[in-house]
């Protein structure tokens, strides 16, 4: 009988959990993934809709071997609203302003190596 409590209690706990996980996960609103062995410029971005005051997390990997990468968040009247720092690696947070249409851009020139930066709505905490 204490066993079966037990097992119980224990898969409640865990059903619990994985509900709160699903609840508060940060939701992926998009990513780019560039890999190039020549020297290249061009750009490439994403776009998606928020809402204001929600809390956008951007997680950023690269390997660069030669030329400049920018990424550089615009709003839908092509404002620059945020611009990720240089960085191998990094995660880093931005609450949006208002509601609209953004677009995250990579821009490169004479790159040559790899880089992946993928967005994600967050809960405010």
């Amino acid at each position: 009988f204490v066993k079966k409590k037990i097992i119980i209690g224990v898969t409640v706990l865990v059903i619990s959990l994985i509900g709160i996980y699903l609840l508060t996960r940060p939701k992926a609103l998009g990513n780019i993934n560039q890999v190039y062995n020549e020297a290249t410029t061009s750009n490439s971005n994403i776009s998606f809709s928020g809402q204001a005051g929600e809390k956008i997390k951007f997680s950023f990997r690269s390997n660069i071997e030669d030329g400049e990468l920018e990424i550089i968040l615009y709003d839908s009247d092509g404002n620059a609203v945020y611009e990720l720092d240089q960085a191998k690696a990094l995660e880093t947070y931005f609450v949006l302003e208002k509601s609209d249409t953004y677009t995250l851009e990579a821009k490169y020139t004479n790159f040559i190596g790899d880089y992946k930066i993928a967005v994600y709505k967050v809960k405010r905490s």
